[in-house]
């Protein structure tokens, strides 16, 4: 029995390494041996479930994964996948569940808070969760990021008093990276907390004196001007939640890319043809790619984020995905220039507006369009604005006068909310760029 358990491990060990190794096949005949000789392998079950999640068989994913626990209920690791699968499918109370009980059983269970706190961003959530994460601060009281995932929650709940005090605990005790605390420090400012937030950006810089996201945020919420966010904050931005960002934008009910997919369907149906060569300018994880791929002919999406390219090229939407800065790219010795740019909320991230215009009008051919996205100012004062959200908003009129200026003909505009953010909806516009023929 002692030879034959030995053999179990090690025939789970050549399938684990298979798995990580990308070899699903190799991996699935090795569990499913480990499964034949002993039914109720913990790991086995756990780890086939995970294979079969990612060959699209979350039922029978969920099963395994679930008899796993069943045998051993204390494994946090497996409790936080199975939250994971439950969130992809929907089940998102389900998830929010078992992440607790992932972080309950290991408060070191490190993807478990992360998960909750894009979870407790949600609006709505139930009573019930909302005590048990009341629960879990009072468990854990000198971790941070049981505070931050309270104060998030409660804000959505409406009990701003208790989640301004949550926040602000949980920055002062620490959180687990600086991401997570920048998403609670623009929360807190929302809450009417800006002194504090700005204190508490202070001591995060000094902490971590070489993280350039954490300078930028800071310049944003002192109100500092700058012309453009720094391009390798951007990149680092960017990269540090690809895998979450699609996610994290469900959230915000985000639906940007739909408008401008929109507005570029309605140009495609009047010219009566599809655009032969389109560029997606900041294509992100590709949410875009999808939407305008029957009206686009040969598909360019640029971006300055590999790990949201590497998402982006699993869509299988694009024909050509290149890293880069937009302006740059557009001034570069292109071997085509483009019927059609789009650009869906990229140029928050630009302040003055004049050198992408003039990029742009050299990467049009005659007749070609640009459909953009912006969050909008409303004050005529400024011709943009930084905020604290680190992005920034535009005013229409400047915009109007930037594409005039550089010899572009600026067209028909349409104001929305863009998505929400801490429960408010972010006005902006949809506007079209025009090269004459």
């Amino acid at each position: 029995m002692g030879d034959r358990s030995l053999d179990i491990e090690e025939r789970f060990a050549e399938g684990l390494e298979a798995h990580r190794q990308g070899n699903g096949e190799a991996a699935l005949a090795a569990y499913k041996d480990v499964l034949a000789a002993n039914p109720d392998h913990p790991d086995g079950l756990h780890y086939l479930g995970l294979l079969l999640f990612k060959k699209d068989d979350p039922e029978d994913a969920l099963s395994l994964i679930r008899h796993s626990l069943h045998i051993n209920e204390n494994n946090a690791f497996a409790r936080n996948n199975l939250g994971n699968i439950l969130k992809l499918i929907g089940r998102r109370e389900e998830a929010f569940a078992e992440y607790i009980l992932a972080v309950e059983l290991d408060s070191d269970q490190k993807d478990a808070w992360h998960n909750l706190g894009i979870l407790a961003g949600e609006a709505g959530r139930s009573d019930e969760l909302l005590r048990r994460l009341a629960d879990l601060k009072d468990r854990y009281p000198n971790k941070g990021d049981a505070w931050r995932i309270y104060g998030l929650a409660a804000g959505r709940a409406g009990k701003l008093d208790e989640a301004a005090e949550a926040l602000d605990t949980g920055l002062t005790l620490g959180v687990e990276t600086p991401f997570h605390a920048v998403r609670a420090v623009r929360f807190l400012h929302e809450l009417g907390h800006g002194d504090r937030a700005t204190e508490h950006l202070e001591k995060l810089v000094d902490q971590n004196p070489d993280d350039t996201s954490l300078k930028f945020h800071l310049a944003a919420a002192r109100g500092e001007k700058l012309a453009q966010v720094p391009e390798d904050y951007v990149k680092s931005h960017f990269d540090s939640f690809s895998d979450s960002f699609d996610e994290v934008l469900e959230i915000l009910e985000y639906n940007t890319p739909q408008r401008v997919a929109n507005a570029v369907k309605l140009l495609a149906e009047r010219s009566g043809a599809p655009f032969p060569d389109v560029a997606d300018l900041g294509c992100g994880t590709g949410l875009c790619g999808p939407l305008i791929r029957d009206v686009s002919g040969r598909l360019t999406g640029v971006d300055l984020s590999p790990g949201m390219l590497q998402k982006a090229a699993q869509r299988n939407a694009y024909d050509f995905l290149v890293e880069g800065e937009l302006i740059a790219f557009l001034n570069a010795d292109l071997p085509t220039h483009f019927d059609l740019c789009v650009c869906v909320d990229t140029l928050c991230y630009l302040g003055d507006l004049t050198p992408f215009f003039e990029a742009l009008d050299k990467a049009l051919k005659p007749g070609g369009v640009l459909v953009a996205s912006v969050e909008m100012l409303e004050t005529d004062k400024e011709a943009f604005q930084l905020n604290a959200s680190g992005r920034y908003a535009h005013n229409s009129e400047h915009i109007r006068r930037t594409v005039e200026a550089v010899g572009l003909r600026y067209g028909p505009e349409e104001t929305s909310v863009l998505r929400k953010e801490f429960g408010k909806g972010v006005e902006g516009l949809v506007f079209h760029v025009f090269k004459d023929p």
